[in-house]
C-alpha cells in the first residue's frame, strides 16, 4: 500500500488540537512523512488583542506569540518522534484556510474540539465541517497518541467510498488488527415476523445474510489487495451507527475507518445527523475517507441492502 507523504495538522493549542498534532507527528514517523503545523488566528480573537495596542502591533504581537507556541512544538516534536516538521500560522476563517491549506497534503489532522472559550477555533464546528468539505481524508484525533494504532476497524457498504476506506485504513494498521464490519439492514424482519413465521426460518434468514455479508467483506478485501484471511470479518443486524460502536467496543478498535459519498459520510449509512452522533459518541479516533475522484456515488438504499 502507498504510504503517506505528507500531512497537515492544525492545532489551537488545546490539549485535544495538541493530542492531534502528536499523532500526526506519528504517522509521520510511521510513514516518512513530511509534517506541517497549522495555526488559525481568526479576526475576532486578534481584535481582542487589538483592543490593548494600536492594530498593528496587536495583530504582530498575537500572530508572533502564535508563531512561538508553534516553535516550541515543532522542536518537541521532530526530537520526540525524529520527523521533519515546519509550521505556520494563518489568519482568517479556520474552515476556509485548512480546506485551501490542506489541498497539497495527503491527510488533515484535527483534534475532536478546542478551547470552550472560544469554540471555533480549529476544531469544535470546524472538524464537523471540514469532515464534510474535505476532499481528502481527514482524521479526527480523539485520545492521546500513546503509540502505532493497533486494532482498526472498517465499517463497509460495499461501494467505491467504503473500498476507498478499506485500502486507506491497510495504511495505518501498521502492527495491530484490521477488522472489517458490515450492519445489515434488517428492516425485512419485522414483516417476517409479523406474518408469523416460524422463528427457526427467520434465524436462519438472518444467519443467511450473515453469511452473505461476510463473503462480500472478503471479496471486497481482494479487490483492494488485501489478504482477507488475515482480517478480522464481522457482520451483524442492527442501526448501522449502533452497531458499528458496538463492534468498536468488541475489538477494542483505537481508530474507525469509515468512507464517505461526496460530502456526506458514507452515504445512507452515516448521513447527516448520524455521522455526528457517530464522530460525539465514539471514544476512538476516526479517519473519514472520500470516494475516489471521478467515481460516481452508488446509491445508498443498495449499500445497505442485505447480501
Amino acid at each position: 500500500m502507498k504510504s503517506f507523504t505528507s500531512l497537515l495538522a492544525a492545532t489551537d493549542f488545546s490539549i485535544d488540537g495538541n493530542n492531534a498534532v502528536r499523532r500526526a507527528a506519528l504517522l509521520a514517523h510511521e510513514h516518512g512523512a513530511y509534517l506541517k503545523i497549522a495555526h488559525v488566528l481568526e479576526p475576532a480573537v486578534c481584535k481582542l488583542v487589538r483592543d490593548w495596542f494600536t492594530p498593528a502591533i496587536g495583530a504582530d504581537l498575537e500572530a508572533a506569540q502564535a508563531r512561538e507556541t508553534l516553535r516550541c512544538l515543532a522542536m518537541e516534536i521532530a526530537g520526540r518522534y525524529d520527523v521533519e516538521v515546519a509550521v505556520e500560522v494563518m489568519v482568517g476563517d479556520p474552515l476556509e484556510n485548512l480546506l485551501l491549506a490542506s489541498q497539497e497534503f495527503d491527510l488533515l489532522v484535527l483534534g475532536r474540539r478546542g478551547h470552550r472559550r472560544f469554540p471555533r477555533l480549529i476544531v469544535g464546528r470546524t472538524v464537523d465541517r471540514a469532515t464534510r468539505l474535505r476532499r481528502g481524508p481527514v482524521l479526527v484525533v480523539k485520545t492521546p497518541a500513546e503509540g502505532p494504532y493497533r486494532q482498526v476497524l472498517v465499517p463497509v457498504d460495499f461501494t467505491v467510498s467504503s473500498d476507498a476506506a478499506l485500502g486507506l485504513a491497510a495504511r495505518v494498521a501498521c502492527i495491530g488488527g484490521l477488522h472489517v464490519f458490515h450492519a445489515i439492514n434488517s428492516h425485512g424482519v419485522a414483516p417476517l415476523r409479523g406474518a408469523d413465521v416460524p422463528e427457526d426460518v427467520v434465524r436462519a434468514t438472518l444467519l443467511r445474510q450473515e453469511a452473505g455479508a461476510l463473503a462480500r467483506i472478503r471479496r471486497a478485501a481482494a479487490k483492494v489487495g488485501l489478504d482477507s484471511t488475515r482480517l478480522g470479518v464481522g457482520a451483524a443486524h442492527g442501526h448501522p451507527v449502533w452497531a458499528t460502536l458496538g463492534q468498536a467496543r468488541r475489538v477494542s478498535a483505537d481508530l474507525i475507518v469509515a468512507g464517505k459519498h461526496g460530502r456526506s459520510t458514507l452515504g445512507d449509512f452515516l448521513l447527516g445527523r448520524v455521522s455526528r452522533r457517530l464522530l460525539a459518541e465514539s471514544s476512538c479516533d476516526i479517519l473519514l475517507v472520500p470516494r475516489p475522484r471521478g467515481e460516481r456515488s452508488c446509491a445508498g438504499h443498495a449499500a445497505m441492502a442485505a447480501p
